[in-house]
């Protein structure tokens, strides 16, 4: 059993089986990041299934986007390229998941199979980040179903270390760390900040649109602002300096405008 095991309050289990779906999604606008523009793409789900030393036994879920172009930019490859990419690296890690022999804890299904994903991932041409992307998705479905099986919120699971992070291979910077202290000081936030990305192709303002989606919700920059009251931003660009510059100063016009206004009515607004 790995170091995360005998972390105290830890709960190990082992995995029963995996399985994945996906569903073909269509976003509602382009949305332009790096040399993507993203119109379509599958959506992978994983159905985790974990049972406990007691017996007891549980299922969790999980889901992310086949995005391409997010963890391999090579431009020599297709999106389909890049999906095929992440199938690979799900199937990989459901071999290894499965595969792994004694009960162990959240954390320690993990640590016992790192290396080898990313050994196995790079033996098919896949780089760090497409081959973790299995065991990402995976991981979230455990940590959804051990929750499940012990009627936990993911809070609890992590500030009473349920999930058995500790100090090992992986983790030689914690040794010595009062890890289960500093976990049980941890409390979710009252609030949370809503961020909006704003693409390569986001429209900022009326006038830069040709035709509209027509749904009803807000569609440029300007409108999203106002209907949402976002104060948080992240911007894509291109790497053309004049382009970028013009669109960030268009950017900047939307957001001194209506900003300022938006962070008038936050204050007004009781903590949760």
């Amino acid at each position: 059993m790995s170091a995360a095991a005998a972390a105290a309050g830890a709960a190990a289990f082992t995995i029963e089986s995996i399985a994945f779906f996906e569903r073909d999604v269509r976003l509602r606008m382009p949305f332009r990041f790096g040399v993507v523009t993203l119109t379509e793409a599958p959506q992978a789900f994983a159905q985790v299934a974990i049972r406990l030393a007691d017996g007891r036994q549980a299922v969790g879920m999980s889901t992310e986007l086949l995005a391409p172009k997010w963890f391999d930019k090579n431009p020599a490859l297709s999106n389909e390229d890049n999906f095929d990419q992440l199938r690979r690296a799900l199937q990989l890690a459901r071999t290894l998941y499965l595969g792994a022999g004694a009960p162990t804890t959240a954390f320690g299904h993990f640590e016992r199979n790192y290396r080898a994903q990313v050994e196995r991932g790079a033996a098919q041409g896949l780089n760090p980040l497409v081959a973790n992307y299995g065991p990402a998705l995976i991981d979230k479905a455990v940590l959804d179903a051990l929750g499940r099986a012990l009627g936990l919120p993911f809070q609890k699971l992590v500030c009473r270390n349920v999930i058995g992070l500790a100090a090992g291979e992986l983790t030689p910077d914690l040794a010595g760390f009062g890890l289960g202290a500093f976990l049980a000081t941890l409390k979710p936030a009252v609030r949370l900040a809503a961020r909006h990305t704003v693409g390569l192709v986001d429209p900022i303002v009326a006038a830069d649109q040709t035709d509209r989606v027509g749904d009803g919700l807000p569609e440029t920059l300007e409108e999203v602002v106002a209907a949402y009251g976002q104060r948080w931003f992240k911007l894509k660009v291109g790497g053309q300096i004049d382009a970028d510059v013009e669109r960030l100063a268009k950017i900047a016009g939307v957001l001194d405008r209506l900003v300022p206004h938006v962070e008038a009515a936050m204050r007004r607004v009781p903590a949760l």
